[in-house]
């Protein structure tokens, strides 16, 4: 698999600092739509065996920004995140490498599973378990 990130919930500026971080790391940049949400994260990352689904996210919840990476190994994730720390980006705080374990999940699902995480991390507040 070729290096993909697909960036959720970003604005068009950092999307655009993005951009320049994707071409260093040599990898395709893929912004999704907030209607696509409901898409399988396998589907999304171009993945065979995930079919589309016909609904269209039309929710207010997962807004948070969110890069999954793709086809990615330690060295190429370890450039991308010192980039990102040198870039105006400077952060990006929900971020997850695709699993066999989370291509079944759709965004709205992966995103509030980091936000979860990332809470707990950075707070100590209780990880919900009823996702």
């Amino acid at each position: 698999m070729n290096k993909t990130i697909l960036a959720f919930n970003f604005s068009p500026e950092r999307l655009q600092a993005l951009k320049l971080i994707s071409m260093l790391v040599k990898a395709q940049l893929r912004p999704v739509k907030r209607e696509d949400m409901l898409q399988s994260i396998g589907y999304l990352a171009g993945l065979k065996d995930f079919a589309p689904v016909e609904d269209k996210f039309t929710g207010d919840e997962a807004k948070e920004e969110m890069l999954l990476l793709c086809g990615f190994e330690k060295f190429s994730l370890d450039k991308l995140i010192s980039a990102i720390k040198k870039s105006k980006l400077k952060q990006v705080a929900l971020k997850a490498v695709l699993t066999p374990h989370n291509a079944a999940w759709t965004p709205v699902k992966l995103i509030g599973e980091l936000a979860e995480e990332h809470k707990y991390m950075a707070g100590g507040k209780k990880i919900r378990h009823d996702i």
